[in-house]
C-alpha cells in the first residue's frame, strides 16, 4: 500500500506528459480562407487623409463585410455592416 500511492502518481505524471497523437492529413488545422489582413490594410489606406478613428472604422467595416460574405444570412452581421457604413459616412466625410 505504501508503494502503490507513489506508483499511481508516477503513472499519472507519465500519462500526462505524453505527446498529443498525430492528426491525419485530412483534418484541417487552420482556416480554409487566407487572412484578409493585406486587403483590409489597403482599404484603410484609402482614407489616408482621415483620422485614425476613420481608418479603424473602415477596417472594421471591411472585416464585417468579409464575414458577411461568408455567412450572408446572418442578420446580426448585416446590421453591423449597415451601422459601420453609416458611421464611416458620417464620421469620415
Amino acid at each position: 500500500m505504501k508503494r502503490s500511492i507513489p506508483l499511481v502518481f508516477a503513472f499519472l505524471f507519465v500519462a500526462a506528459c505524453d505527446d498529443e497523437p498525430a492528426k491525419p492529413a485530412g483534418v484541417p488545422t487552420g482556416p480554409a480562407v487566407a487572412p484578409m489582413a493585406a486587403q483590409t490594410s489597403a482599404a484603410a489606406a484609402d482614407v489616408s487623409g482621415g483620422s485614425t478613428i476613420c481608418r479603424v472604422y473602415v477596417t472594421e467595416r471591411d472585416v464585417a463585410k468579409t464575414q458577411l460574405d461568408a455567412a450572408p444570412t446572418d442578420t446580426l452581421q448585416q446590421r453591423r455592416v449597415t451601422m459601420l457604413d453609416a458611421l464611416v459616412k458620417e464620421t469620415c466625410n
